[in-house]
């Protein structure tokens, strides 16, 4: 097959014969998609359920507020409140919902179990409407992208949104547009989970519209137009509120920074996935041809996630929020992953390519296990800890450094606290992003995320209201173990923890 022997062919045909080609390699009869369906979404869940605790950040965050939330509705806290919202709450809901009825860890795993189940599958059944069933390459890049760097910084009402915005994309293309209107109640479904989805997935959709009913010779210009919106969009967000955007956002085009979680060793799953990435698109130009590739879709729908991650700020400061909406540029790689792999999905895959794929994904989910194992190690320790304070004890602990790994032990405490002591700086009722709100003064938490700030900083100088106070940080040579101190006025966190007075476990 020779797709470069004509230009006039139109963008389907092209990706129509790719995909049929795939999808006739790799067909098989009931029985075995049945099978394929079990095992995959059996060895999907597998991280969910192999350590003690899930470490996903903000989840320690998010499953302790499911429990403030609980009490709040008890009228047992009566310095807090729920505000009304009508998006980044859907996760937080079911959270609260199951943590009721099945207690706190249970309601972790079924929570955390069900987002990945639908993202893994959404981004399958999306990559196999555009490019047929390639088990070979969907398969390890879906899982790594499961367990990216979206899934363990714990935004879980935005990866709970994508899931159901690539599910809405999978039936939207090529559908006929009584299915796209019946389809668009999944959209209400992400906006409740997390809004920013629902816009990538409309620009998506419309762009998926247009291109379809132009002529190829035409999809350059609107290209073109697709990045103008897009710079159009980094002034206005500039001009309108306080920004931060780097050059170096351009490393992130790839979506393969996904992979990068706890330390350098990632950097060869990285490797590993970029060089697959670019011995398919290597097959991909022998076949169809430099010219016949770029006027397509799934290439265009790339290049625009690409364009996005460069051009759209990594953090924008709206007002009615006490912190940026920030880590966007993350946000946004995880789409540009998703459509490298559609794109390259239609190119059969050799034995080189199957096998560097598959030890890329198995060395990939090692480094994992250990360092979730190590992880969970030390909130066992901190747990001990948690557990020989007084029940009701408010309770802090910094960063101490700005590593994922960090920020895991930073909401550990929060999980730590729950049934027993109060995470006093927890963010999500200062920050006005999230449910739960906190007059002053509540002798819960914090309600000025300045001063959220300052202890992730270890810069809080302690005010008569904040005691009692109870401080845990990591000490130790090996900066793997706890220490806790009881604190007083006027005390500042970072002499504290430089002075080494704590007590270790």
């Amino acid at each position: 097959m020779n797709f470069g022997s004509t230009n006039l062919e139109t963008f389907s045909a092209v990706h129509e014969k790719a995909r049929t080609r795939v999808q006739r390699d790799s067909d098989p009869n009931f029985y075995l998609v049945t099978i394929a369906i079990l095992l995959f979404s059996t060895v999907l869940l597998i991280p969910c359920f192999w350590q003690s605790h899930i470490q996903a950040a903000d989840l320690g965050s998010h499953i302790y507020n499911a429990w403030l939330a609980a009490q709040i509705h008890q009228g047992a806290l009566p310095g807090l409140w729920i505000s009304s919202r009508s998006n980044n709450i859907l996760f937080d809901a079911i959270l609260e919902w199951l943590f009721v009825r099945v207690g706190p860890d249970l309601a972790q795993r079924i929570a955390v179990a069900a987002c990945v189940l639908l993202f893994g599958w959404g981004s399958t059944f999306f990559m196999f409407r555009i490019s047929g069933r390639n088990w070979w390459l969907v398969g390890p890049c879906v899982a790594m992208l499961s367990y990216g760097f979206i899934f363990h910084i714990g935004f879980f009402n935005f990866y709970l949104s994508i899931g159901l915005c690539l599910w809405y994309l999978a039936f939207f293309w090529n559908a006929s547009w009584k299915v796209r209107i019946a389809i668009s109640p999944i959209l209400i479904l992400a906006w409740i989970a997390h809004p920013f989805p629902v816009v990538w997935a409309l620009g998506t959709a419309a762009y998926v519209a247009i291109a379809s009913a132009v002529r190829p010779q035409l999809r350059v210009a609107l290209l073109m137009c697709g990045i103008a919106v897009l710079i159009t969009g980094h002034f206005i967000l500039e001009y309108r509120y306080p920004t931060t955007w780097s050059i170096r956002q351009i490393f992130f085009v790839t979506g393969a920074s996904q992979l990068e979680l706890f330390g350098t060793k990632y950097s060869v799953a990285v490797a590993g996935v970029l060089f697959v990435w670019l011995l398919q698109f290597r097959k991909l130009l022998k076949q169809s041809g430099i010219r016949t590739i770029f006027p397509t879709i799934p290439f265009e729908l790339w290049a625009l996630n690409a364009a996005a991650v460069t051009l759209i700020p990594d953090r924008v400061f709206f007002p009615q929020f006490a912190l940026p909406f920030g880590f966007i540029v993350d946000r946004l790689s995880l789409g540009a992953g998703l459509m490298i792999c559609a794109l390259l999905a239609a190119v059969p895959m050799g034995r080189l390519e199957k096998a560097i794929l598959v030890i890329t994904g198995a060395l990939f989910f090692c480094f994992l296990y250990a360092d979730d194992r190590d992880l969970n190690r030390m909130e066992d320790r901190m747990d001990a800890i948690v557990a020989r304070l007084p029940p009701g004890a408010r309770v802090i602990t910094p960063l101490s450094s700005q590593s994922l790994r960090s920020l895991c032990l930073q909401h550990d405490l929060d999980r730590a606290c729950i049934g027993h002591c109060y995470s006093y700086a927890n963010y999500e009722a200062a920050s006005h992003q999230f449910r739960i709100r906190a007059q002053p003064n509540n002798g819960v938490v914090m309600d000025r995320y300045k001063d959220v700030d300052a202890v992730a900083n270890a810069t809080y100088i302690m005010r008569p209201e904040d005691i009692p106070l109870s401080l845990l940080y990591v000490c130790g040579t090996n900066s793997r173990d706890i220490c806790s101190r009881s604190l007083s006025p006027g005390e500042i966190i970072v002499s504290v923890i430089h002075g080494n007075g704590g007590n270790r476990n």
